[in-house]
Order: structure tokens, then C-alpha cells, then sequence
């Protein structure tokens, strides 16, 4: 996908549903409790250089219409949110 991405001061809220991995249904910017309704696109990207870190990367619309991209180096670190435009 390419577009602009502009960083956002946000959270994830996530759930496991019974499996070790967890997936995003939420994010909260500024206090406000947005569901994420579609999955646009998804990938985890790794590099050829041995032990950098895999990133899983979601291309998300949340429930009033906006794209964002959510950005987790993995394992276990925080989720990164950028706004799409475009």
C-alpha cells in the first residue's frame, strides 16, 4: 500500500482468543475506543541481515472510516499506529 502515513499518539487493544498470538480489535486515540472493522492487508516483513527483528504489519479501517497501519516488532513489542492518507 502506498500512501502517507502519519504517526499517531494511540493504543491497541488486543485479544487472544484462546491462541499464544494476538490480534488487534481496537484502537483508543485520545481516550476514544475505535473498533477495527476490516483488515485491508496484512504481512510480516523480515530482512536477509540475521537477527534483525520481524515486524507484523496490519492495514486496518476502523468503525468511523479511517486507514491506519499498525506496526509490531515482534516478539512482543508494542504496537506503532500510523494514519493513512490516501
Amino acid at each position: 500500500m502506498s500512501a502517507t502515513q502519519v504517526p499517531v499518539v494511540a493504543r491497541v487493544e488486543c485479544r487472544s482468543e484462546g491462541r499464544a498470538d494476538e490480534h488487534p480489535v481496537a484502537v483508543i486515540i485520545g481516550g476514544k475506543r475505535l473498533e477495527i472493522v476490516d483488515v485491508i492487508d496484512r504481512a510480516m516483513v523480515t530482512t536477509v541481515e540475521a537477527g534483525e527483528p520481524v515486524r507484523h504489519r496490519l492495514w486496518v479501517e476502523l468503525e468511523n472510516g479511517e486507514r491506519y497501519e499498525l506496526v509490531r516488532i515482534l516478539p512482543g513489542g508494542r504496537w506503532g499506529v500510523y494514519r493513512v492518507d490516501g
